[in-house]
């Protein structure tokens, strides 16, 4: 199985977005021969060229919601997608499908939306299937914005991306049966959010899912986690503290630039 996941950005929130201490670029989903984009953030086009991989084999794009950490580079991919863009007429060639909220779609230009074969606009609990997979969006408390996480139910495994979200009642029961969880980690220990996550009020969380995760990739991490701004690199002990207070089989944490195959997170 060649699937894998590459980050084109580990980093979240606006210190790095503003300091690129850590990339903002989202992740590459490689599955079924099919290239996704997630969350193209600020320098998104950069760091897909930087890590020498290709935007013109995106085919999908998901948004998850419309904070600038996560969409700001969407119009520049979905162009960076084609290698023509339009005939001699100036009609577009039509290429890719893009889920996101309605409400990051009252922000992509209609240019770049006309562009695009499809456009899914997708809330928690709606249903899509993409080429034969099941895409599922997953419930998210997260400031005053629409959003979601995903769930990508394929033949081998299933793999979820919780999106920017803090725990909430039914947070555990919605992954129930995924495989490998890629988990917006914005900070270490007990330095509690009021709209992401941090590691000790989540762990009971993930103990809480059924059956045990396989696979737990965290990312997404903010200034307090490793930044010029933290007094060292958290990230390291937060990997201790989830496997010494966890089930789940493997846990690495993302690194800008890496490529992750599923086997390697599925596998013990």
């Amino acid at each position: 199985m060649d699937d894998e996941l590459v980050i084109l950005g580990s980093g979240g929130g606006r210190h790095h977005v503003r300091t690129q201490y850590r990339a903002t670029g989202g992740i590459l989903y490689k599955f079924n021969g099919i290239q996704a984009h997630i969350d193209p953030g600020p320098g998104a086009i950069v760091r897909i060229n930087q890590y020498n991989e290709d935007p013109t084999k995106t085919e999908l794009f998901i948004v998850t919601h419309i904070h600038i950490d996560h969409f700001n580079d969407l119009c520049a991919m979905i162009e960076a997608s084609r290698e023509r863009l339009h005939d001699k007429n100036y009609n577009f060639f039509k290429k890719g499908t893009l889920i996101t909220t309605e409400e990051v779609l009252k922000f992509v230009p209609k240019y770049h939306q006309d562009m695009l074969e499809t456009i899914v606009p997708f809330k928690a609990g709606d249903i899509f299937n993409y080429k034969g997979v099941e895409i599922i969006s997953t419930k998210v408390v997260h400031s005053r914005v629409e959003g979601f996480g995903i769930i990508f139910n394929l033949k081998n495994y299933t793999i979820a991306f919780s999106g920017d979200t803090r725990v909430f009642e039914g947070f555990s029961e919605q992954f129930s049966g995924v495989d490998i969880l890629v988990l917006n980690l914005l900070r270490p220990d007990s330095v509690v959010c009021r709209r992401h996550l941090c590691t000790d009020e989540v762990i009971p969380y993930l103990n809480k899912i059924q059956p045990s995760l396989k696979g737990l990739l965290i990312t997404h991490f903010g200034s307090y986690m490793d930044s010029p701004f933290s007094p060292k690199n958290y990230i390291p002990s937060q990997i201790e503290k989830l496997k010494d207070n966890t089930n789940i089989n493997k846990i690495i944490a993302a690194e800008d630039g890496a490529k992750i195959k599923i086997v390697d997170l599925i596998n013990k």
